[in-house]
């Protein structure tokens, strides 16, 4: 887990931590007339806010956390939990204007101001105060993490990555950095890096299926066939409905020249997503080397209605409706195939 959802959790785990001294936490009942009694304490408000935050109902949270901004205006704590609240509920406008009214100087405010700025699609904005939560917080492998991936997608590569090869020396054991280094390193072609970082970033997330999904295709990069399998097959028994891991499995098993695994994976993919155009011109293709060209023609063409841009499917379309002697159609999409980027 990582980004906001990570922070509101490890938010609560320190105010249970913080709040409860090994006793009983009070029930919502006693909350609330924790509230009526003290109604003008702010901490009674934001323990009912964290209570509702911990049950996933941030909308009733975000009254909880406005109150106990507004009996203390200049609290950093306040507008924090109020501005993690309100982007738990999809307000994420709302969560920045409440920083903006309350300004402060601690790495926590700095770091979901850009948590905040990313999910309004503001990344060359989130920089400067990510860079903020890191100089003033050093030690939080989430605020570095958050910087590193927002540079990354404001083009800074390699700031990107010399920030995430330093986040692997000092951090080496956060799972979601090796992973985020894996992803830039994997990009830029450095595929034997990349599998070292992938495979140091499931020995820490033995479940995380995304990752099997991400080091199966570094190892497929550097032509280790036979792990690549391994790594698909692993992700699949932790998530077997990911449909585009059954794909990249059934190429995986073509390239391993086992025709009948491919073609149960391309169909298992389909079974999940009838219309996924990638397997339905991997079908095709299977069907073709079958000299079943009727079979083929079906599958290309649902590949294109699926997906119209899917440039190499046009080609075998027009190939396939050659061999069946449908001179038409196979210009029409021969055309349609050189119109395409």
């Amino acid at each position: 887990m990582s980004g906001p959802m990570a922070r509101i959790a490890y938010m609560l785990l320190l105010a249970a931590a913080a709040g409860s001294g090994g006793q009983s936490v009070p029930s919502e009942d006693e909350m609330r007339r924790a509230i009526a009694a003290h109604p003008r304490d702010p901490r009674p408000q934001t323990e009912y806010g964290i209570f509702l935050m911990r049950q996933n109902r941030a909308g009733e949270a975000i009254p909880r956390f406005q109150a106990a901004l507004d009996l203390d205006p200049r609290s950093a704590d306040a507008v924090y939990n109020l501005g993690l609240a309100l982007l738990h509920n999809n307000q994420a406008q709302a969560a920045l204007d409440a920083l903006d009214k309350h300004p402060a100087e601690t790495a926590d405010y700095f770091a979901l101001r850009g948590i905040v700025l990313n999910a309004l699609n503001r990344e060359p904005e989130a920089v400067k105060p990510l860079r903020r939560a890191v100089a003033l917080d050093p030690n939080n492998p989430d605020s570095l993490y958050d910087l590193a991936v927002t540079l990354a997608k404001t083009g800074a590569d390699a700031e990107a990555s010399a920030l995430l090869n330093q986040g692997r020396r000092r951090f080496p054991k956060v799972a979601k950095i090796h992973a985020a280094s894996g992803m830039m390193l994997y990009a830029a072609g450095q595929n034997d890096q990349a599998v070292q970082a992938y495979e140091e970033a499931v020995r820490l997330e033995p479940d995380a299926a995304d990752l099997f999904a991400a080091l199966g295709d570094a190892y497929d990069a550097t032509g280790k066939l036979a792990k690549a399998e391994g790594a698909y097959a692993r992700s699949l028994r932790i998530d077997p409905a990911n449909v585009e891991c059954q794909v990249k499995y059934g190429r995986n098993q073509i390239k391993l020249q086992n025709a009948g695994k491919a073609e149960a994976a391309f169909r298992r993919a389909l079974a999940l997503d009838a219309h996924n155009a990638d397997a339905h011109f991997e079908l095709g293709k299977l069907a073709n080397a079958s000299a079943n060209t009727a079979e083929a023609i079906s599958h290309f063409e649902q590949a294109v209605v699926a997906n119209p841009s899917l440039k190499a499917a046009w080609y075998q379309l027009s190939l396939s409706y050659r061999r069946a002697g449908q001179e038409e159609k196979s210009r029409a999409a021969k055309e349609k195939f050189q119109k395409l980027p």
